[in-house]
């Protein structure tokens, strides 16, 4: 019954924010903080919703559709809120302030504090300095490597454009084909996805399907009233806009995903849920990047490019750097506890100093400073590392070796480096 409770009270968190958006009642304009707290709690308790049922989905829908079709389902959230800023920027060149600083706090959060904590976890919990990946997770890395290396073209270009939407969809298309083609493994299923996946395939179904149709309806409902109500919250509180949107709305969108993974690594799959993560950062890095233009370009009515401010700039540098930084500590398969420390730290340390530095009359955006910190970093890893990317190329062209030859494959608690989340975004 445990795992039915949690399901039910996630269902609970999504009601008083469906509420009040059906009753009309506008609470984001009236009392910002207090819609922004409901409204994003909706958005938790259906991002949750989305994340059990896209796991136990696994289990019926053929292999090609799933790693497609659930990789854009599980990250509705995060969609549908940058979506609904970037479909405002269009209308409104206030809001083009906005339109990437969800995208840009998700991805900085995944990589400087998910990532890191899934291994400080394991430490804690099995005395274990690092987590190993499997080596089919190759495929995403080097993916993931390729798409780091075209980012650091945006911030020289200043905006983001139909050349990019070409190039990140196509990488996200290739992808998709790519672990298409895979072995699979039967999904490991853990907490209320564990429980629906015990039910007979009819009534499993029957729930899976209408817990997605619910829960990407509220996120439909909350998703633009939730980003209001952060702006406007930032407004009232006298807390900066942007901060809140960039680093607020992604803890309502990427919580269930984290926990998922934390209960992972909690049960010795630490490699499953790094490989999780690795696998969304790809989706977001790609496709969520690639597509923000067509938004806006569909909201405008006319072909035109996402600009960026001056701090997006810096912001979308940095998050290049930190991708590629991620990326050379994961090419070799395995994260240690000091590099997590320094992700953590270095994403950690950037809260604590201004963006915009002030020094002898000299104004230095510290995104460009910390940006070429993680791409001084990414280049050191790179030279330890370089016997490691043949096999990383090897395996995006489909030559993936077999899993038996990991390191630790009968260690009981690295387990994880099957990874039963492989190709998930």
């Amino acid at each position: 019954m445990k795992g039915w409770f949690w399901i039910g009270a996630a269902v609970a968190l999504t009601l008083p924010g469906l509420a009040i958006q059906i009753a009309g009642l506008h609470l984001d304009k009236e009392n910002p903080p207090l819609a922004a707290a409901i409204l994003g709690l909706s958005v938790v308790g259906a991002a949750f919703l989305l994340s059990w049922a896209c796991e136990v989905a696994e289990k019926d829908i053929p292999p090609a559709l799933a790693l497609s079709a659930l990789a854009l389902i599980a990250v509705l959230p995060e969609y549908a809120v940058d979506f609904s800023l970037t479909w405002q920027a269009a209308k409104n060149p206030a809001y083009q302030e906005y339109a990437v600083a969800n995208m840009i706090g998700a991805n900085r959060m995944i990589v400087g504090f998910a990532w890191p904590l899934l291994v400080f976890i394991f430490w804690l919990r099995f005395r274990k300095n690092q987590v190993t990946l499997a080596k089919s997770q190759r495929v995403e890395i080097g993916f993931l490597m390729v798409a780091g290396i075209y980012s650091l073209t945006i911030p020289l270009k200043g905006h983001i454009d139909f050349i990019d939407v070409v190039v990140l969809v196509g990488l996200f298309v290739l992808y998709t084909w790519r672990i298409s083609k895979s072995e699979l493994h039967e999904p490991e299923l853990v907490g209320p996805a564990e429980v629906l996946g015990r039910l007979n395939t009819v009534p499993r179904r029957i729930v899976v399907i209408g817990m997605t149709i619910f829960a990407a309806a509220v996120i439909f409902v909350a998703a633009h009233p939730f980003a209001e109500s952060l702006i406007l919250t930032g407004t009232k509180l006298g807390i900066d806009e942007v901060f809140m949107v960039q680093w607020f709305a992604p803890l309502a969108s990427e919580a269930p995903e984290i926990v998922v993974c934390i209960l992972f690594t909690l049960r010795g799959l630490a490699g499953a849920g790094m490989g999780a993560l690795v696998a969304s950062k790809v989706n977001q890095w790609t496709l969520l990047v690639g597509t923000l233009p067509l938004v806006f370009s569909l909201a405008s009515g006319t072909f035109r490019s996402l600009p960026l401010s001056e701090n997006q700039v810096g912001a979308i540098f940095v998050t290049s750097g930190q991708t590629l930084l991620a990326v050379m500590i994961l090419i070799n398969l395995s994260a240690h506890l000091w590099e997590a420390a320094l992700l953590f730290g270095l994403l950690m340390a950037q809260f604590f100093v201004p963006v915009n530095l002030h020094m002898g009359g000299f104004n230095l955006n510290t995104h460009f400073l910390f940006g070429g910190i993680y791409l001084a970093l990414a280049l050191a890893m790179a030279v330890v590392h370089f016997k490691s990317f043949g096999p990383t190329f090897a395996a995006m062209l489909g030559r993936v070796e077999p899993e038996l030859a990991v390191a630790g494959t009968h260690n009981e608690i690295d387990k994880e480096v099957v990874s039963p989340k492989a190709g998930r975004g």
